[in-house]
């Protein structure tokens, strides 16, 4: 696991808003962390994706492997510290993630707002990509996170449960991630933490994310919000 800091970059200013609310708003910090080791990431580490004779073991919304929630309580440690402190836990709805950011961040469930974000749910590649209703979520456990933004959207992953998807269009994932930096953005939080997957900060960051490693950017340093289609 590491951390690591980015410095403040800048970007054209967004259409209808201030220099200075932007330069504001790309001065947010981000603490940016990839879920634990799940079942389907050991899979995949046995069987590549590209090969012709791969098969989907259907592991759908995979969950955590016992190596993947010990990761998370260790990282738990890292979190308890951080600084500046979170002010939101925002998180994909994926249980993968929603599991890792409840044993990561325990101390922040009283202090932060914790809130599902479809928009950062992975890019649809496998059956581990189909996400669950919100209410087998709460179910769950996961009561104390804010729904509101998929609440009505009972297939928030983009597909049916338990039938597997043609692999996400590219530019489909590409207007998500801009949606997640604009709504990151329009928060009046100063300090985020953002719960998510590989592909997801791969995106955001142009760096690959280890199990359960967190890293701290400013807004500004995403390569999305560097983008001026995030600007329009």
């Amino acid at each position: 696991m590491s951390m690591a800091s980015s410095p403040f970059s800048s970007s054209a200013a967004t259409v209808g808003e201030s220099p200075v609310a932007r330069a504001a708003s790309s001065e947010k910090v981000i603490h940016l962390v990839r879920h634990g080791q799940t079942e389907m990431n050991v899979y995949l580490h046995e069987n590549h994706w590209a090969d012709p004779n791969f098969k989907d073991p259907l592991l759908w919304d995979t969950r955590l492997t016992s190596r993947g929630q010990q990761q998370a309580q260790s990282l738990s440690t890292v979190t308890s510290t951080l600084s500046p402190r979170p002010e939101v836990v925002a998180v994909s709805p994926l249980t993968r993630a929603m599991h890792t950011a409840q044993l990561a961040f325990p101390s922040y469930q009283s202090e932060a707002r914790w809130v599902a974000q479809p928009d950062a749910r992975e890019r649809l590649y496998h059956s581990s990509d189909i996400g669950r209703p919100v209410d087998e979520l709460r179910g769950d456990g996961y009561h104390f996170v804010d729904y509101s933004l998929i609440e009505e959207e009972e297939t928030w992953w983009g597909g049916d449960p338990y039938v597997l998807k043609p692999l996400e269009p590219e530019e489909s994932f590409k207007g998500r991630m801009v949606n997640l930096t604009r709504w990151l953005a329009s928060l009046d939080e100063d300090c985020v933490a953002l719960v998510c997957h590989w592909g997801v900060l791969y995106h955001l960051t142009d760096r690959q994310f280890a199990n359960c490693e967190l890293m701290t950017v400013r807004l500004g340093d995403l390569t999305t919000f560097k983008d001026r289609c995030c600007c329009a």
